[in-house]
């Protein structure tokens, strides 16, 4: 009588899905997210929502960046600062250690992808001597190409360079993975991981050395503004 009992319990969670895969709902790789806002507890409200998003975004930036053998980090903690820099500043990432400034956040307030740009340095984990284009470029990527997928990316092509890093060397990645290689950004992550990296990888994936490539994209770019819907 109770094996029937257990045998009538598996037949219902195979006839419902929601039921059956309930555990599969869950994040494959879960984020622990601490906030301190003792510096600024003003920041309240703000990180609560900056919490949320990461603990949503952070399996899907892992998945972009994943390589093998990764293992991503499980906790990271939103500092907000209210200490101010005659240069001005955002946010930077040390360790799983995102710190904001409060007086950035005020004036903008709907800057999320700030945290996504910053989050994806805590994902990187670069070995030493990786170049800052390439960390601050596939950083912003991430940013640009796949938390905010329509906002206009800028590019001077008269003065821009692929060393310039964040839109701009996005922008250029995001070009090459859609004309030369899907996986591009997930093979720069590996490379740059394994502290392989040197210029030669673009001609070794794309056949094209990264002076061409850069050159080709500026006449696409140039072409593209000209466009109603460039971005």
């Amino acid at each position: 009588m109770l094996a029937r009992r257990y045998a009538c319990l598996i037949a219902l969670a195979l006839a419902l899905p929601g039921l059956a895969l309930a555990d599969d709902k869950k994040p494959k790789y879960p984020l622990k997210v601490e906030v301190d806002t003792s510096d600024a507890p003003e920041m309240a409200a703000w990180a609560k929502k900056a919490k949320a998003l990461l603990e949503k975004w952070h399996p899907k930036m892992v998945a972009l960046l994943m390589t093998e053998g990764f293992e991503p980090e499980t906790e990271v903690k939103l500092v907000f600062s209210k200490e101010i820099k005659k240069e001005g500043w955002v946010a930077f990432a040390s360790g799983n250690t995102i710190t904001i400034s409060a007086a950035h956040v005020k004036k903008n307030p709907q800057d999320f992808g700030m945290v996504i740009h910053e989050h994806a340095h805590v994902l990187q984990r670069y070995a030493k001597g990786y170049p800052g284009w390439l960390c601050e470029g596939i950083a912003d990527y991430v940013r640009y190409y796949h938390y905010e997928p329509t906002r206009r990316v800028p590019v001077d092509t008269k003065k821009a360079s692929y060393t310039d890093g964040y839109g701009t060397s996005a922008k250029f990645l995001a070009w090459v993975e859609k004309t030369h290689d899907k996986a591009i950004v997930r093979k720069l992550n590996e490379s740059l991981r394994k502290g392989e990296y040197t210029d030669k990888f673009f001609e070794t994936h794309t056949k094209k050395t990264l002076d061409k490539l850069w050159a080709t994209f500026l006449v696409a770019e140039e072409r593209n503004q000209r466009l109603p819907n460039w971005r």
